[in-house]
């Protein structure tokens, strides 16, 4: 019987803690998830759920010195980057594992060409010299569609239209053909058509080197057009952790379906967009129970007593509610029984 292959990236208990002066922020309270090669995993939720942070935590790239890792370990092929001394860490980002960042005008050097960009990072991790380095940068170009590649070396970032530049990003990260590529929104703020090029490009580029792709991401039809699993992520939480096909299918938790719930129908003429009533909690003063519970239709005292666990209710679905555990039927059976007392 052949070995189970190893995962190609497993988060377990992942904590990433702010110590500040309004107190403790907990943007990534408790993480886990694993990434297999050439697998794609989405991570959705809205604004202020920790997805940015936890792709930061991966990399290790958290704002110091309020911010830290306080918990969980991130196992990259078996080897625990939490544990990685800093130089050891700076040969993983950009080789190993590359991300390509949600604004280009704030990742790319304003005053640099950007073909000198992406040399610069082949230069340090290929061991390449000055002119095959800006030969593979220009070919690089090229790979994701950026017409005249040889000219658009020379230019600065500011001479790119915003489409120019996120295919700069997918260069500059795919430069060293890493093993992980994280995708921090890499669509925010392109056209349609633009944001269909790139996620093609990212899928390409995905098949020619096996790649396994993290997706971060708010859009919904950017899961459905890319992800494999996907992991629901509601203030600092994991609420859900189940495959594409699963979530528009049959999503689970009361979160999830609040997301599918608001999308737009285009099949109707005039059609009131459904919300999720009230807002994510504050990371600084998180709920005892529930991180949902002030937020859930079908919220019950247990909700805001105690956080649930992440309840594994198939095979492939995991769900943090407690709509899916014995203590939600207890209650549900206590309640009835109260309100039949009542009314005896």
């Amino acid at each position: 019987m052949a070995e189970k292959e190893i995962p190609i990236l497993e988060v377990k208990g992942l904590k990433t803690y702010f110590t500040t002066k309004k107190g403790t922020s907990k943007p990534v309270d408790g993480i886990d998830f694993v990434l297999n090669k050439g697998e794609t995993l989405g991570i959705v939720g809205e604004s202020g759920c920790g997805k940015s942070m936890t792709s930061l935590s991966i990399l290790r790239l958290i704002p110091s010195p309020s911010g830290k890792i306080a918990g969980g370990s991130i196992l990259f092929k078996g080897k625990d980057l939490v544990k990685l001394p800093e130089s050891e860490m700076r040969k993983v980002r950009g080789n190993d594992i590359s991300m390509i960042f949600q604004e280009p005008m704030t990742s790319l050097n304003p005053v640099i060409p950007v073909g000198e960009q992406i040399a610069e990072a082949i230069r340090l991790h290929q061991n390449l010299g000055k002119k095959a380095a800006w030969e593979k940068s220009v070919e690089m170009l090229r790979l994701v569609g950026i017409p005249s590649p040889e000219k658009r070396a020379k230019q600065e970032p500011f001479q790119l239209s915003g489409g120019m530049r996120q295919r700069v990003m997918i260069a500059m990260a795919l430069a060293c053909s890493p093993e992980i590529l994280i995708a921090d929104e890499p669509t925010t703020a392109l056209d349609v058509t633009i944001q269909a090029q790139i996620l093609e490009i990212i899928k390409n580029l995905q098949k020619q080197l096996g790649m396994g792709v993290i997706m971060i991401t708010h859009d919904l039809g950017v899961v459905a057009e890319t992800c494999d699993q996907v992991v629901v992520m509601y203030a600092g939480n994991i609420v859900e952790h189940t495959s594409s096909k699963e979530l528009f299918a049959n999503p689970k938790h009361p979160y999830t379906q609040g997301l599918l719930a608001s999308l737009p129908n285009i099949t109707e003429d005039v059609e009131e967009l459904r919300t999720i009533e009230g807002t994510i909690p504050s990371p600084y003063n998180l709920p005892k129970g529930c991180r949902f519970s002030s937020r859930c239709p079908h919220s019950k005292d247990i909700c805001s007593e105690r956080n649930p666990e992440l309840f594994e209710v198939s095979d492939e679905t995991k769900v943090r509610c407690w709509i899916y555990s014995d203590n939600w039927n207890n209650q549900s059976k206590r309640e009835e029984g109260c309100l039949n007392e009542k009314h005896s």
